[in-house]
């Protein structure tokens, strides 16, 4: 995979990632119970994904540890293999890891690294 398209990959993920950067506060202001999983957007590199990915806020906050790390939904189909590799797997999620050029653009886009 070029570099141009491992960065347009990268860039998708990181809207995704943003989008759920908006959606935490909410999630943690609610109390979530019985199974305490809140909804979350799953962060592949397809633009057109909509697949709802449900994990808690300690469990959201343990994959935002790493800015090159992005969840997806528990399926082969939402993962990059040319740009990442699977770090964990859940039975209601799935952690992909960005490597090179798309980890580069993940760190970059990081939205809780931004000076401002």
């Amino acid at each position: 995979m070029s570099d141009v398209l491992e960065a347009r990959a990268a860039r998708n993920e990181s809207r995704f990632r943003e989008i759920n950067e908006r959606i935490e506060p909410s999630n943690a202001a609610h109390n979530w119970v019985d199974p305490p999983y809140a909804d979350w957007v799953c962060e592949c590199a397809q633009e057109a994904c909509s697949a709802p990915v449900r994990l808690t806020v300690q469990e959201y906050e343990t994959v935002r540890a790493d800015p090159t790390h992005f969840l997806v939904a528990p399926s082969d189909e939402h993962v990059t293999p040319e740009v990442e590799e699977i770090v964990h797997r859940h039975e209601r999620y799935w952690v992909v890891g960005k490597r090179g050029v798309a980890g580069d653009v993940s760190e970059e886009l990081d939205p809780r690294d931004r000076k401002g």
